[in-house]
């Protein structure tokens, strides 16, 4: 098991490629790609192993599917506990200890999901929300210990967090009493309906009652940063369910079928649907209710046939965005995964880069279509701004990064912090000890705003 386990990552790890776009600019993966590019423990048994060798593999994978299962609901009862205590709490230094055992807790989770057969379209949402609790609440932890105190706008977002979670755990619990009571993960994962087999279509039950997961937002240029934000990208007016069903069908030109899903009432107000194109591939797609704009697609392909090239990928991504409103994107980053490209689309405005705005899409290499598709960043905060120019030049910039790094051409981009502030920066690619860094210097004072690193990991590059 080992072995063929440290095979499958040797294999993902030669299929990997990357690209960075826009003369040094960069996004990063959103905190789904991970897990949607997460490879599964995986098991084949060889021509001529015995049946009784057979099932003794099938069932020492049962073992290590179930083993984080359980641990991923401990971890979940606990999370879940923690932000009761929290929330119940006035003393900061108890609050700042929860914070750290909610956010060790919420990795512990990541770990837990990352390490069953999952697709990660079928709980995309879900592991968002694991990853990003996990993130703001150590950056609530660091708050805290530089002596500043929670917002009232930090704990409504623990308790939107609270119930949110409180949904997810009972949905846990109830499947942990069916694998108490017999539930097979193996099995399951072995039965199909379609194209999804009956594990994930368990699994991605989680969602399936359209809670409204909050959205939070965490320190660094590459978060969602839409927490406490009012969505001010949508434009038109509120449309019928027919006006959205006719122009998803527009949008998906080569559809043989598309079938009305429900609605979604949180944030975004959303007509839900499932297109079934020309190719066989099954999308489900959220068309805002204001507009009718695409908000989320997702969908998968893995069948390791690549009969398209990056640049027709590319092609594919950029007018599909336009296609859905999206002024001027240009690729900032992507990266290529076995046979799917993930893109990062941000626009371009008098040369800055408008990360906020950000836009990602996914496109697979067999048959060019777009199989995922993100704009809640991009209609959370698009809007006309008065953006300014930099008031220190890139030299000026440049000096104030440590002389230990190789330091590549700046860029001027629009960078969104903590606490909701979008800042004017002078981006740096940079090279140290065989790492790579993005730095962020502010553009107008001179103060190094943020440092990233990217980490290389057998499900892609990471920002840390």
């Amino acid at each position: 098991m080992e072995n063929e386990k440290n095979q499958q990552k040797t294999i993902k790890n030669e299929n990997l490629k990357k690209r960075h776009h826009y003369k040094g600019a960069v996004i990063g993966l959103s905190i789904a790609t991970g897990i949607l590019g997460a490879s599964t423990i995986g098991f084949g048994i060889a021509y001529g192993v015995s049946m009784s060798q057979a099932d003794n593999y099938s069932t020492q994978l049962e073992n290590v599917y179930k083993k984080n299962y359980f641990e991923l609901v401990e971890n979940a009862n606990s999370v879940d506990t923690n932000i009761s205590k929290l929330l119940a709490s006035d003393d900061q230094k108890y609050r700042a200890k929860m914070l750290s055992e909610i956010s060790q807790d919420s990795k512990e989770m990541q770990g837990n999901i990352a390490a069953m057969p999952l697709s990660g379209d079928s709980i995309m949402q879900s592991v968002r929300f694991i990853n990003q609790m996990s993130g703001y609440t150590q950056i609530l932890e660091e708050k805290l210990q530089n002596g500043e105190n929670l917002s009232d706008g930090d704990l409504q977002v623990l308790r939107d967090m609270h119930q949110s979670l409180t949904e997810m755990k009972l949905f846990l619990n109830k499947l942990s009493d069916r694998m108490v009571n017999g539930y097979s993960i193996v099995k399951a994962k072995n039965k199909y309906h379609g194209d999804f087999d009956d594990f994930n279509l368990d699994f991605g039950q989680m969602h399936a009652d359209d809670s409204d997961y909050p959205t939070m937002i965490y320190d660094g240029p590459f978060s969602d940063s839409v927490v406490n934000k009012k969505v001010v990208g949508l434009s038109g007016k509120e449309m019928t369910k027919e006006e959205v069903h006719a122009n998803v069908d527009k949008i998906f030109k080569n559809s043989t079928n598309l079938k009305y899903e429900g609605q979604t009432n949180g944030r975004f107000k959303t007509f839900n649907f499932m297109v079934k194109n020309a190719d066989g591939q099954r999308l489900f797609v959220q068309a805002t209710k204001v507009g009718g704009h695409i908000l989320n697609v997702s969908g998968h392909n893995e069948s390791g046939m690549k009969n398209y090239n990056y640049e027709q990928a590319e092609r594919t991504a950029i007018d599909f965005a336009k296609l859905n409103g999206i002024e001027n994107p240009k690729v900032v980053w992507y990266q290529e995964l076995d046979d799917q490209i993930y893109f990062n689309l941000a626009p371009i405005e008098k040369g800055i880069i408008l990360y906020p705005d950000l836009v990602k899409v996914k496109v697979d290499l067999e048959f060019g279509n777009v199989v995922g598709y993100d704009a809640i960043s991009y209609l959370t905060n698009h809007t006309d701004r008065q953006l300014g120019s930099a008031k220190i030049s890139e030299q000026e910039a440049k000096a104030v990064v440590d002389k230990s790094f190789q330091i590549g051409e700046g860029r001027i981009c629009l960078s969104p912090l903590e606490y909701n502030r979008e800042v004017l920066c002078w981006e740096f690619e940079c090279q140290r000890d065989n790492a790579t860094y993005y730095i962020y210097i502010n553009a107008e004072t001179g103060i190094e705003e943020n440092i990233l690193k990217v980490v290389e990991t057998t499900d892609g590059s990471k920002l840390m």
